[in-house]
């Protein structure tokens, strides 16, 4: 899938200084589905997961990863358009597997992307937009599959009554074979539900389906997180995932730091 991305909404749309036609009072937040909201020209949005952790067992095989200051920065082209670049400065995988361990270290790949709202209703506090995006393979230490990858993601999102906010997404990645002889089509669709409690406090829930025509099990996981306003831009937010299908990771916890200016 994408690289999990988000932005906490309430405070990236005051950010914006208000998009003209598109009056969301408040929209949902959470890490791996995308928002439509695009950033205003002249201004940057700073994205970081400061710390990420996974976890995945089965029988006979553990693996586990870490990743630190994975990033993305995102400015506006138009009032409509903006344009994201992200990069994974560091990634440890560690592999057990009947007694044999093997650690994977170095630095990730680098992600281009655009984002177009191409729709946005003030009546019902609903936009829509499309995100294409390519990965370029960069990585270094065997941390990546050196390949070229991309995909596409249409996000959505609008208010819900009782100060609820829903976000979904569904999308399609075209990525790299484990025989590295052609590209498998990747199927993914999220859904996340937001609501702010306190004025520095917002809590949200998020599930997450994805399947790989390669032949690979389906991925279920399901999650929780809550942000925590710093500032009037600036925003954390904390999440932690549980695998429920075969194909998903057990554990996922993600320490993400955000910032507009």
């Amino acid at each position: 899938m994408s690289s999990p991305k988000c932005s906490q909404s309430y405070i990236m749309y005051k950010f914006l200084h208000a998009v003209a036609l598109l009056v969301l009072a408040a929209a949902a937040c959470a890490q791996v589905t995308e928002t439509p909201v695009t950033v205003q020209p002249g201004h940057f949005l700073l994205e970081v997961d400061a710390l990420s952790l996974t976890i995945d067992r089965e029988p006979g095989l553990k693996y586990t990863a870490f990743g630190a200051a994975s990033t993305f920065l995102t400015t506006g082209l138009t009032s409509r358009l903006d344009l994201q670049v992200g990069a994974e400065f560091y990634i440890n995988q560690k592999f057990d597997a009947a007694g044999f361990t093997e650690r994977q270290s170095g630095v990730g790949d680098v992600y281009i992307r655009a984002k177009y709202r191409f729709y946005e209703s003030e009546d019902t506090y609903t936009a829509v937009a499309v995100l294409p995006y390519v990965k370029l393979p960069t990585n270094s230490g065997g941390v990546g599959n050196d390949a070229v990858e991309g995909g596409i993601i249409v996000p959505l999102q609008t208010q819900l009554i009782g100060g609820f906010d829903f976000a979904a997404m569904a999308g399609l990645d075209l990525l790299r074979n484990d025989n590295d002889d052609g590209y498998d089509t990747y199927l993914f669709s999220s859904a996340s539900l937001h609501r702010q409690f306190f004025k520095a406090i917002g809590l949200y829930g998020e599930a997450i389906a994805a399947k790989s025509s390669g032949g690979a099990p389906w991925e279920g996981t399901v999650g929780a997180g809550a942000t925590f306003t710093v500032s009037k831009f600036a925003w954390w937010d904390f999440a932690v995932y549980r695998g429920i299908s075969d194909g998903a990771s057990d554990w996922t916890h993600v320490l993400r730091f955000n910032y507009g200016f």
